[in-house]
């Protein structure tokens, strides 16, 4: 618990003089819990924290949808390998080792700053689609979509970094939209969403990118789905 207060100080410390409203929590579960309630712009969370590990932690965050596109950096005391894969399987967007240089953190969390401010809008749908990873084809619904990705009911959910085929169509359009994803973090339970998976776009090119994004506009112009 020394630990954890020591850190707790130092993160006050560091942002203390920032225009930031900050939250902490001495474990886990409180964590999760102001996530949920405060929905902030970025997460900072220790590996070993006590109570839920900071790797649980963010698959939890990542698994809901009010939650799963904040930023999550991962604070640990270990700089070897599989630390790192911890961090970065539970699906945290950086990592930092102690003891936490100023600087280091500071760039970190501008940079996540950044990427927030880049990602594509992402609206609530209801589209049919066809799931297809190689060996199999399912026929099933996407719930969110954007730009960038899509959430898909899947359940089973598809390996983490699992390539698929993904096709449906826009509401109103006659040609159908072919994109490779990939499965980014895995939704397990069910809740305002049934169980499926994160799929972030890798190939959707120019064409269709920019077809998503006229559609995405359209929709928040005339708030169809709000």
């Amino acid at each position: 618990m020394d630990d954890v207060r020591l850190f707790l100080q130092l993160t006050k410390t560091i942002f203390s003089h920032e225009e930031y409203i900050i939250h902490t929590a001495a474990n886990g579960r409180q964590a999760i819990d102001i996530a949920m309630a405060q929905i902030p712009d970025l997460i900072l969370l220790d590996l070993d924290m006590p109570e839920i590990k900071g790797d649980e932690v963010c698959r939890q965050i990542r698994s809901e949808p009010a939650t799963r596109h904040i930023p999550v950096i991962m604070v640990t005391s270990e700089s070897d390998q599989m630390a790192r894969r911890r961090c970065l399987y539970a699906g945290c967007d950086d990592f930092i080792t102690k003891p936490v240089r100023l600087d280091v953190l500071n760039q970190i969390v501008e940079k996540q700053f950044a990427v927030n401010k880049r990602n594509y809008p992402r609206m609530d749908v209801f589209l049919p689609c066809l799931l297809d990873n190689g060996l199999d084809q399912l026929l099933t619904n996407i719930h969110t979509l954007s730009a960038g990705g899509a959430y898909v009911e899947v359940d089973p959910p598809p390996l983490p970094d699992s390539e698929h085929l993904l096709t449906f169509f826009l509401p109103q359009e006659q040609e159908n939209i072919s994109v490779r994803a990939l499965a980014r973090w895995n939704r397990l339970i069910p809740g305002h969403r049934p169980a499926g998976s994160g799929f972030e776009f890798v190939g959707a090119g120019e064409e269709n990118r920019g077809r998503l994004n006229r559609w995405a506009k359209t929709i928040n112009d005339n708030q169809v789905f709000s």
